[in-house]
């Protein structure tokens, strides 16, 4: 079998490769690429006998010898060499002719010609290397390596990280088809090691988006957020993330691996997402409201004095202070306008009523009142009612609890309504006496501001 063309040793016959044969007249033939070059032959004239050679050589191998020998031998193997492998060994017979040819000492009887079997020996040994190279298993496996390698360092999602995965199975795979005679085995079991392990990273990675493993992921976020929150919105969040946890066990198929796994994990997140809408409702502003509302309703039904009443507004304020922090994208919030226009409503009422009832603001009014009747009294009847005003106004500020916010006006006021009262009485016993009452223009209380 005859090599293709681009082969430097394309017609050559083993004979031409300057082997020394003992029952002929000794040769040295130089390898050419094309063929054997004739005008170098050293006959016997020129070179030791065959006998002589031969003797020498089992005494003390030449190394010129021993040169053609592996110069031999590459060129019959590279008439058939077709594999890596092939050419490996190739490559090795020419080496070992370069390294025994680059031993002749400049005394030897064929240092000629080693020096120019040199050049030759180093041009087949290159073309020997470049086929190597062609048909070299690792660079194969260093090429997907590569491809993977930019794969997984731009990954960001699912289809990249799967993409990636299966390069660096490829990469895996070409290396571990080459065999332990490889000459460079070592460096092939390092690659292989350094590529299972970035195998095993980009797998771990992509299992981030399966959805049980994104479930748990979400599952711990909520865990974590749980420990701080304290505002309904604050939980709101951590409800949504039990949510999206659950809905992601809920989406892995049941012939899934992890399925029987997911099964006991809804439950679990189930009862956690429960747990967070009762915190919810507790801290829900309109929930809240709903509760003051009923509270400040029942205590209207049965309210008479103004402590009552006060309690009946603080309800409602509280009501309205939680309506209005409902926020707009609440699922209640058109029903919690409505209640807060009614409430608004229910506290002004419960406003007027505390004031009614309230015996520091009835003593006020009644005093006033008191007032306005002094300007016109012109009779009897007139300064007894007065009279009669002023000692109510006294007797509602005598009920007033230390605890009022105007209790401390109130011995004031009663010094300045006792004042008045006794006026009204010398007044009414004036009228028994038939003594008429003094002009109300010259009454100087109807002048004082009470």
């Amino acid at each position: 079998m005859q090599l293709r063309s681009l082969s430097p040793f394309h017609g050559i016959s083993p004979a031409c490769l300057g082997v020394f044969l003992p029952q002929i007249t000794i040769a040295l033939v130089s390898v050419m690429v094309a063929g054997c070059d004739r005008s170098i032959l050293f006959t016997a004239t020129a070179a030791p006998s065959a006998e002589s050679i031969s003797e020498s050589a089992e005494e003390n191998p030449d190394p010129v010898s021993e040169a053609v020998a592996e110069a031999t031998v590459a060129a019959n193997l590279t008439q058939n060499a077709r594999t890596w492998e092939e050419w490996h060994r190739v490559a090795q017979h020419w080496q070992e002719a370069i390294a025994q040819l680059e031993t002749v000492s400049r005394e030897h009887l064929h240092w000629d010609f080693a020096q120019q079997r040199l050049p030759v020996y180093h041009k087949n040994l290159t073309y020997a290397r470049q086929q190597f190279d062609r048909l070299d298993p690792l660079k194969p496996a260093l090429t997907k390596g590569g491809r993977a390698s930019q794969l997984t360092r731009i990954a960001v999602d699912k289809q990249d990280w799967t993409e990636g995965v299966q390069a660096w199975k490829d990469a895996v795979a070409q290396l571990q088809i080459i065999p332990s005679t490889y000459p460079q085995y070592s460096l092939v079991q390092q690659k292989r090691v350094e590529y299972e392990r970035k195998l095993t990273f980009s797998q771990q990675q992509l299992l981030q988006f399966h959805p049980f493993y994104q479930g748990m992921a979400k599952a711990e976020e909520a865990k974590q957020r749980a420990e701080t929150a304290s505002t309904m919105e604050q939980w709101e969040s951590v409800a949504l993330l039990w949510k999206q946890a659950i809905a992601l066990l809920v989406s892995i198929s049941p012939d899934d691996d992890k399925a029987i796994l997911a099964a006991p994990k809804i439950r679990d997140y189930e009862s956690h997402l429960t747990q967070v809408h009762q915190h919810i409702a507790q801290l829900d502003p309109y929930n809240r409201a709903l509760g003051q509302v009923e509270s400040a309703r029942k205590l209207q039904k049965t309210a008479h004095s103004m402590g009552e009443w006060e309690a009946v507004r603080g309800e409602w304020q509280k009501a309205i202070a939680h309506l209005k922090n409902v926020p707009v994208h609440h699922s209640q919030r058109v029903l919690a306008e409505q209640l807060l226009a009614q409430s608004q409503v229910n506290l002004a009422n419960a406003n007027h009523t505390v004031r009614q009832t309230d015996p520091f603001e009835r003593a006020v009014a009644t005093a006033e009142t008191a007032r306005q009747l002094t300007q016109s009294a012109f009779s009897l009847y007139d300064w007894n009612a007065i009279a009669s005003q002023w000692q109510e106004a006294i007797a509602l500020l005598q009920t007033v609890p230390p605890t009022h916010k105007k209790h401390p006006l109130v011995a004031q006021k009663i010094t300045a309504y006792q004042t008045a009262l006794d006026h009204a009485i010398q007044q009414s016993h004036q009228w028994l006496q038939s003594v008429p009452p003094p002009e109300p223009a010259s009454n100087s209380l109807a002048k004082t501001s009470l």
